[in-house]
């Protein structure tokens, strides 16, 4: 259970950083405000939401990566001391690898918001740089029975995917954060900065939820062996269940698309706010299920050998004596 909350948190801290990035870039700088108090003062508020919650998202995932790296070598086989899988998990393996990149992405991501935040331009590109290293480190950091096969197209797909996720389903949790600090113009309702961003995003959010679909079943299809593992594996039955509850994510986004701007700039921005909340809880619930599935053992995993656990220390279980499954 410690495990899970920790990986909750962890692909949390991964969709709020990415996601600060892409609703500085994407959206907010993006909106289409005439100049002036209003455009002032959004501004303001919004440099405010994005760099504070950047910094706090980048030190929570960087205080998160040792957890998570001990809760997935507790996940490998357990007849070696958890130290000999941790060494195995760090040194002896591609996810390793992928640690250390999402160690330079946080890294990155840390230093340049905490640059922003003291107005220095060029802290964006140090923010922009962490986003490949991100991509690199959730696509190797991908499922931890992989970690020890050999290499296929999955960790792209992975990586994309999570970059994906993180400019989605990020950037709308920071759309749902900007209502709650604007103020509504319905008095001249073409100026709204809510109104206007909202448009923006959803301008670009069927691209985005698209992008994150089709890697999503890419990636989950590496890991299938054949239509019966969908029933006939706990992997796969959640990821029909994900796919399910992805899906009537998408019947909001459309909903939201249609309606949400015209909301936003009337009288219906109260019962607005409260469908946007309610779609970002099943966001939270996409997060909890992706967590569960990268955990769980998919249908294609090799099984670890025992040559990758030399590092156990005697008195443990003894290569000789221990036979792996084959």
């Amino acid at each position: 259970m410690g495990s899970t909350l920790v990986g909750v948190l962890y692909f949390t801290a991964i969709v709020v950083l990415v996601g600060a990035i892409a609703f500085h870039f994407l959206v907010w700088r993006r909106t289409a405000l005439p100049l002036g108090p209003v455009r002032d003062a959004t501004d303001e508020q919004m440099f405010e939401l994005v760099t504070g919650w950047g910094v706090w998202s980048a030190a929570v995932f960087l205080g998160l990566t040792v957890p998570r790296a001990i809760g997935v070598a507790s996940l490998l086989d357990d007849r070696f001391p958890l130290r000999s899988r941790l060494t195995a998990l760090i040194l002896r393996s591609e996810w390793g690898v992928g640690l250390a990149a999402s160690v330079a992405a946080g890294a990155l991501a840390l230093i340049g918001f905490l640059l922003v935040r003291k107005h220095r331009a060029y802290g964006w590109w140090l923010v922009l740089l962490s986003l490949p290293a991100m991509a690199t480190g959730a696509g190797l950091e991908g499922h931890p029975f992989d970690a020890f096969s050999t290499l296929t197209l999955a960790p792209i797909f992975d990586g994309l995917h999570a970059v994906g996720v993180g400019g989605w389903l990020g950037s709308f949790f920071f759309l749902v954060l900007a209502e709650r600090r604007l103020q509504a113009h319905t008095a001249s309702p073409w100026t709204d900065p809510l109104g206007a961003m909202i448009d923006r995003y959803f301008r670009v959010s069927g691209a985005l939820g698209t992008a994150v679909l089709l890697t999503g079943l890419f990636s989950s299809s590496t890991h299938l062996t054949g239509f019966d593992d969908i029933q006939g594996s706990p992997y796969g039955r959640l990821l029909v269940g994900k796919l399910g509850i992805v899906f009537i994510l998408l019947a909001f986004n459309e909903h939201h698309r249609r309606h949400a701007e015209r909301k936003a700039r009337t009288g219906e921005r109260a019962r607005l706010a409260h469908t946007m909340r309610f779609q970002a809880g099943i966001i939270a619930l996409i997060l909890a299920l992706s967590t569960l599935l990268v955990d769980t053992p998919a249908p294609s995993a090799d099984q670890v050998r025992a040559e990758v656990f030399r590092t156990a220390p005697r008195g443990s279980a003894e290569l000789n004596d221990v036979e792996m499954p084959r």
